[in-house]
């Protein structure tokens, strides 16, 4: 088939035949690239790696299951986010545990309510002193194949398994689940690493890694340590992932464009060789300049959408704060049978449960929700939603519990001085504690306006220092235009 230019004729495939090229160069290309990035390290930890062994394990992960699994990759930060906001992970102090069994004499009582998926495992001695942190991809198995059998055939030979004391003695054990076997690995590399149980013997994960899955692991564990160090190793991984799209796409546009002057001069083109460079270079560069153009709107459409998801989060905050009370008032008759606790802690620990309990429902329920709107919203960016999702909702559960933490300690604290024999009715106080909500809306009453006004703003530029004094002032945020401040700076470049 021959298309006509304005000064040359050139010759390609018939449109079925090129749109079937094409599709195969896609998919190679994509093939190959999933390959680049999910393929094992053969010689971790060498100083002069081969190309050839390279080059093979890059040819062994050129499926379409490894495609699947970069694409798919982010689930695994937002696990680990998730899991450093539900289950406190940075640290064993902070753990929350799923569930525990218990061992004594080398026997375990309750093992079998374990699931059998991936997740992590703690095991504290008879003085319940954490003494052994591990991970597999079937907790119940690990510790039935695993740990018990390998003490009996440890012990049957007169020999010292390294937990022997403790499945003898007694032990428990507890344990966090988790989707991946990558999480469970990263989450017990960081806590080994924190907490240095005594028969660990050694560091996971520390050095260069050989299996693309603790490669993986790796990355997160090196990235763990709090939540805002999380969201900040997967908005990296979310950018290289931008860049590695980027690449497949010029890579799979070379091809297609290199294969059309292939195709013109087998079919007896006549076009010079410069002419055909400058065209390569000209279909190249249309691809450059379409990326550099379209972030730009993908980025507005993400931002308009945390606004939004904000909006629509505050608004729930609002209606869990009016609940707060009575939130408050069960939580204190948990917590009022602790004759050890001091008022400060009685108060600090209730405020915690109702506050942490509280956002986690909000924005475990947002979270999926923002992930799927985000997709369909702006179908570019579909491989990097669950990093974007797990960033704003661990931001967002920042802010909530910031904007919790102003007003419900006061209240709780009301309800700990409650003294029924005094002359205030509960309704009373009840009232009390609303207008304390009341107030505290009044207060943030700029965030219910944001929305708007982002809406009614083309363009908006926040000075972040002035603008955390005035937060801390309580005073309405500053606006600025773009517009207005490069006039500015135009006009002070011209005095």
């Amino acid at each position: 088939m021959t298309t006509a230019n304005t000064a040359e004729v050139t010759h390609s495939f018939s449109p079925l035949t090129n749109a079937i090229v094409d599709k195969a160069i896609d998919n190679v290309t994509r093939k190959l690239v999933g390959g680049v990035r999910n393929k094992n390290n053969s010689q971790a930890g060498s100083k002069h790696p081969s190309v050839k062994i390279t080059i093979e394990d890059t040819l062994a992960a050129t499926s379409a299951k490894d495609v699947m699994e970069v694409a798919n990759r982010g689930v695994d930060w937002k696990e680990m986010i998730s899991k450093s906001l539900s289950h406190g992970i940075s640290s064993l102090s902070s753990m929350q545990y799923d569930g525990q069994f218990t061992v004594k004499d080398g026997i375990a009582e309750g093992l079998h309510q374990v699931p059998g998926k991936p997740g992590v495992y703690v095991v504290f001695d008879k003085t319940n002193t954490p003494v052994y942190v591990g991970d597999s991809a079937n907790i119940r198995s690990r510790w039935h194949a695993g740990h018990l059998n390998e003490n009996r055939q440890k012990l049957s030979n007169g020999e010292q398994y390294k937990l022997s004391d403790q499945l003898t003695e007694g032990c428990v054990v507890k344990f966090i689940s988790c989707e991946s076997k990558e999480t469970a690995a990263a989450i017990e590399a960081h806590l080994i690493k924190e907490a240095q149980p005594s028969v660990n013997a050694r560091e996971e994960l520390l050095n260069q890694q050989g299996t693309r899955s603790n490669i993986e692991a790796k990355k997160m564990k090196d990235a763990s340590g709090s939540t805002a160090s999380l969201t900040a190793g997967a908005a990296k991984a979310a950018a290289e992932n931008v860049g590695w799209n980027i690449l497949e796409t010029l890579v799979s546009t070379c091809i297609k464009a290199l294969k059309d002057e292939l195709v013109d001069i087998v079919s007896g083109g006549k076009t010079k060789l410069k002419d055909r460079i400058k065209r390569l270079f000209n279909k190249i560069w249309s691809v450059i300049a379409n990326i550099l153009k379209n972030p730009g709107s993908i980025l507005k459409g993400i931002f308009e959408f945390i606004v939004n998801a904000f909006s629509s989060a505050i608004r729930k905050i609002y209606q869990l704060a009016r609940n707060i009370y009575d939130l408050g008032y069960a939580a204190w008759q948990l917590y009022k049978g602790q004759k050890t606790m001091g008022k400060a802690e009685l108060v600090a620990k209730i405020s915690e449960t109702i506050i942490t309990s509280g956002c986690l429902v909000i924005w475990d329920a947002l979270d999926p929700i923002i992930e799927a709107n985000l997709t369909a919203l702006i179908p570019p960016i579909a491989p990097f939603a669950p990093y974007f999702a797990a960033t704003i909702a661990a931001i967002g559960f920042g802010v909530s519990s910031h904007y919790l933490s102003g007003f419900v300690p006061q209240i709780v604290e009301k309800i700990v001085n409650f003294n029924p024999m005094q002359q205030q009715s509960l309704a009373q106080q009840r009232s009390a504690c609303e207008q304390l909500v009341i107030n505290a809306e009044k207060e943030l009453i700029m965030i219910n306006g944001l929305e708007d006004y982002m809406r009614s703003s083309q363009e908006l530029l926040l000075d972040l220092s002035a603008q955390t004094k005035q937060l801390e002032q309580h005073q309405a945020i500053e606006h600025f235009s773009i517009e207005d401040r490069l006039n500015s700076i135009s006009l002070g470049a011209k005095a």
